[in-house]
């Protein structure tokens, strides 16, 4: 992203002062810019799977509201947890840290869900 490039691109114009590089072109500098990004992507990885387990949230609620189907919705699922030998219950801290997806099991209670509700 471009604050992540901005970052990148201060942090860079530290290290070539504190390491004695001679700038932007110095083939040098690459491993440090390597680290700057990764350090970044590490930091910013959390904010960007909340976004997007949200977004997956949100398209399964579309495509429970819209085929009324959560029991088959929900068998699928167990078939590919199943299938796949997922974690259906991950612990709190590893969904937060590296899911960019729901749990099965959250995905599963919310199919399983749909059905006891009434439509509108």
């Amino acid at each position: 992203t471009f604050g992540g490039m901005y970052i990148a691109s201060k942090l860079m114009l530290l290290g070539n002062i504190h390491f004695g590089f001679s700038g932007a072109s110095d083939v040098a500098a690459m491993p440090l810019l390597g680290l700057v990004l990764s350090v970044y992507g590490i930091i910013t990885m959390p904010i960007e799977n909340a976004y997007s387990r949200w977004r997956e949230r949100l398209a399964d609620q579309y495509a429970l509201q819209t085929t009324k189907k959560g029991l088959a919705y929900a068998s699928a699922l167990k078939r590919l947890a199943n299938q796949n030998l997922a974690e259906v219950e991950p612990e709190p801290w590893v969904e937060f840290l590296l899911y960019s997806h729901p749990p099965l099991g959250k995905r599963i209670k919310m199919a399983l869900n749909s059905e006891t509700q009434p439509s509108k």
